[in-house]
């Protein structure tokens, strides 16, 4: 019988079927096999005015959606919201690749005192990661902010990273 209300329910589409008529075609004892289907998740019970109303899942979704003014506003924020997430970049996968490329041109390049203009570091790291200008800065500032304790920048370089509007454009590790 559980098959034979399911299909029942799910042909009545996004209209729903009353309960009432449920217990007319199958008899008074449908109202535990509705009772089951509902906590299986399989089907929604609902009223729609005085009467009980039973859906699909699908459908109830479809009749909610176009008949009620709240559940319209709120599946319209979670599509926007959806598609704000779709257009993020993910996050780079080679972070960790970049701060042991970025780190080893660090050691390389440094002078006795450690430094290293940010420029010359750049240049190195987006010719082997293949990476942007832009890219490079933006790992570089996430790389020193989760991790303060182990690089120092210092002002000056013709190019850097703005910290309180002065360039710092040199690096090293501590």
């Amino acid at each position: 019988m559980n098959s034979q209300i399911l299909e029942k329910v799910e042909s009545s589409g996004i209209c729903g079927i009353k309960k009432a008529e449920l217990k007319k075609i199958f008899g008074a004892d449908c109202e535990n096999t509705i009772s089951e289907l509902a906590k299986e998740d399989k089907v929604i019970v609902d009223n729609k005015g005085v009467a009980h109303y039973v859906w699909s899942k699908d459908n109830y979704l479809s009749h909610v959606s176009q008949n009620d003014p709240k559940f319209k506003i709120l599946a319209r924020l979670v599509n926007n919201l959806e598609a704000k997430i779709s257009q993020i970049p993910a996050k780079s996968e080679n972070t960790a690749d970049f701060k042991i490329h970025f780190d080893k041109r660090i050691s390389e390049i440094s002078s006795s005192l450690g430094w290293v203009p940010l420029a010359d570091v750049r240049a190195k790291v987006c010719q082997i990661l293949d990476i942007t200008q832009e890219k490079f800065y933006s790992e570089v500032s996430a790389i020193i902010e989760q991790n303060p304790t182990k690089y120092e920048m210092s002002t000056g370089g013709v190019e850097g990273i703005h910290v309180r509007g002065m360039l710092h454009g040199y690096i090293r590790r501590l």
